[in-house]
């Protein structure tokens, strides 16, 4: 056989192979939002796995905060064997940034690895999750971005605050603020967002807000990712600011909600 001849024959195998082992990298596209019916309206499911509990009158409980997991698949596995080495955690709050792209594959990586932890899952969105399709993907999987619930008398508020990747000019406010309202007598109401307000994605006048609204609503604790470091401090000298690090860390965060005051927890395991 004629050399020339043989590479060309051994090229065309070699491009056939190679084709069809991309099957599932295009399926995965930027665009796609495809959700896998398992992994639908996560947050409503694991929400009402913390039925009847929800309901009661209040008593303390503990919540186990996480963050920034992505591309941090290792520590992310190693961080959910922990938390199922626990018993003393009623749920868990993700702060989002569950991928790096909003691929739709992240996605179902995040769920896949997620769905091990034994106690039932919150997730709120990224600034990250919100790239290319990346919102309506949330959406599909976990539900509506801007979401509260009651636990025990407390009002726990999730807020949408990304703006750069949405390519919006503010965070919903309207809604933070009227969701915020303690109009049953709340314990507590605490609000959980992915970015701090002293973030380049807020403006001056957006930054200034959200900490008004904390002080309007008498709220002492707002809790965020993105930073992938620890952090618990007064950044505007009232309101309880704390930071919630990445899995490669090696910590893990809980909220002790107790009758008399919400305390912090740092552990690192």
């Amino acid at each position: 056989m004629n050399p020339n001849t043989f590479r060309v024959i051994f090229l065309c195998i070699a491009f056939a192979f190679s084709f069809s082992s991309c099957d599932e990298i295009i399926e995965y596209s930027p665009y796609q939002n495809k959700v896998k019916s398992k992994w639908k309206k996560q947050n409503v499911s694991n929400y009402n796995k913390l039925l009847p509990a929800a309901n009661e009158d209040f008593k303390p409980f503990r919540v186990g905060l996480i963050a920034d997991s992505h591309t941090y698949y290792d520590e992310f596995e190693k961080q959910v064997k922990y938390i199922n080495s626990r018993d003393d955690l009623d749920f868990i709050v993700h702060l989002g940034d569950i991928t790096l792209s909003a691929n739709a594959r992240e996605f179902d990586w995040y769920s896949d690895i997620m769905n091990k932890i034994k106690i039932p899952v919150i997730t709120i969105i990224g600034n990250h999750d919100c790239l290319g399709n990346g919102h309506s993907i949330y959406q599909e999987m976990f539900g509506e971005s801007n979401f509260f619930f009651e636990y025990r008398d407390v009002k726990l508020v999730f807020f949408d605050d990304v703006v750069w990747e949405k390519k919006v000019s503010d965070p919903d406010f309207e809604w933070f603020d009227k969701a915020l309202e303690n109009d049953q007598d709340y314990k507590y109401v605490i609000p959980f967002a992915h970015i701090p307000p002293w973030d380049a994605q807020f403006t001056i006048g957006n930054e200034y807000l959200y900490d008004q609204l904390m002080l309007k609503h008498d709220v002492d604790l707002s809790v965020h990712g993105h930073g992938h470091s620890y952090s618990y401090q007064k950044n505007y000298g009232e309101v309880n600011y704390l930071m919630v690090p990445a899995p490669i860390r090696d910590e893990l965060i809980i909220l002790d909600v107790n009758s008399d005051a919400i305390d912090v927890e740092r552990i690192e395991y």
